[in-house]
Formats: structure tokens, sequence, C-alpha cells
């Protein structure tokens, strides 16, 4: 029973010190022009984004919230009107500054990429530019992770759609949270706790054998 209270006590601690394990973030959410630069918090994690033209100079952004399959950011400067990255025009930067070191894991996902349209996505540690390594390219609308996290203060989303349909949007991100150091530390005196009940508990079974 003792060794039970003990495991209840951990459960009960660790639970309330371990960080929510993801927090998420809706890019539809605030919409209409957000100015050059927007941020956007879940769970106490913050990422920064800013829009940039084709020559690198600032441009809005808008967040758009047209029902399903077309949620989420985009730029103002869309000649198409729907307010999404077209090729050609620019991109949005996602500063993850204030990330490193906080999060384990970053997925995204992109909308309005039904007719073909393709995405990518450079690192960059340099602002307002999307000069960096090449990471990843798609044309669906699935989950993935970011690649590459840690090695890059910044992520841009760019349309390389040359024909067909050529803009798209970024839907959103769900972050994983690193576990706070005061947790570890919680969890390692849980199971002291729970290594000296069993140590106690030993000698009395053994004169009950006897």
């Amino acid at each position: 029973m003792k060794i039970l209270g003990v495991l209840l006590v951990i459960a009960s601690v660790t639970g309330s010190a371990c960080p929510a394990a993801a927090a998420t973030i809706d890019f539809g959410t605030p919409s209409g022009n957000r100015g050059t630069s927007q941020s956007y918090t879940s769970g106490g994690l913050t990422v920064v984004a800013s829009g940039f033209d084709a020559s690198n100079g600032a441009t809005a952004l808008f967040g758009k919230n047209a029902g399903a399959g077309e949620v989420g950011l985009g730029l103002a400067n869309d000649p198409s009107g729907q307010n999404e990255i077209y090729f050609g025009k620019g991109y949005v930067q996602l500063d993850f500054s204030a990330l490193l070191g906080k999060v384990s894991n970053v997925s995204f996902f992109t909308n309005s990429t039904t007719q073909g349209e393709q995405w990518s996505i450079f690192g960059s540690n340099s602002s307002g530019s999307y000069s960096g390594a090449a990471l990843l390219s798609g044309t669906n609308e699935l989950s993935a992770n970011l690649p590459g996290l840690g090695n890059w203060k910044f992520y841009d989303f760019v349309s390389t759609s040359q024909s067909g349909g050529q803009n798209f949007l970024i839907g959103g991100l769900t972050m994983t949270a690193v576990p706070e150091p005061a947790t570890w530390a919680t969890m390692l005196f849980g199971f002291g706790l729970m290594g000296a009940g069993l140590r106690r508990r030993r000698p009395s079974q053994a004169l009950s054998a006897a």
C-alpha cells in the first residue's frame, strides 16, 4: 500500500508539472489584412510570421478564413485576388527564434493546394531572405514535420508552381514542447521516493517469509 501511495504521489506531481503535449496554431485566425508582421501564441509558444515580396521588401500578410480548404495565412499582394502566397510574388517567413530549445517537433499543413499547387520551404538564419537551404516541397495538404528543427531561425514558405494553380496557404502548426528542467527533477525525485519505499519494504517481506 505504501508503494501504491508513492506511485500516486508521483503521478499527481509529475502530471501537474508536465507542459501540454502539443500546442496548435491556426493561421486563419485572426483573419483579414494583418500588416507586415503578426505574432501567434499557443501553449506559451510564440511564432512570428512576416510577409515579404519577391524583392525581399516587407508586404502585408493576410489571414484567410473562407471555409474548408481555404483557411490559413497568405499575402495580400496575390494578383489573383485570393490573398494567398502566389508564385513569384513573395513568401511568408516564420520566425522560430523564440522556440529554439523549447520544442522537440513542429508539424505544419497547407491549404488551397487541390489544383497541383507546389509549395516549398527554405531554411534560413537571416530575416527577409529565402536564399537559404531548400528543405521540403509538396503538392498536398497533408501534415508534415518541419525538417532541421534547431538549425534554422526562419522557415520561408514559397509558391514554386509555375503553371496551373500558383498559390497556397499555410494552414497551421502543431508544436510539441520540451519538458522543462523542473519537470525532469520532479520525476527523478518521485522515482527516488519509489526506490526508497521498495528498499524499506524488503526486510519486512523477508521476516514474514521466515
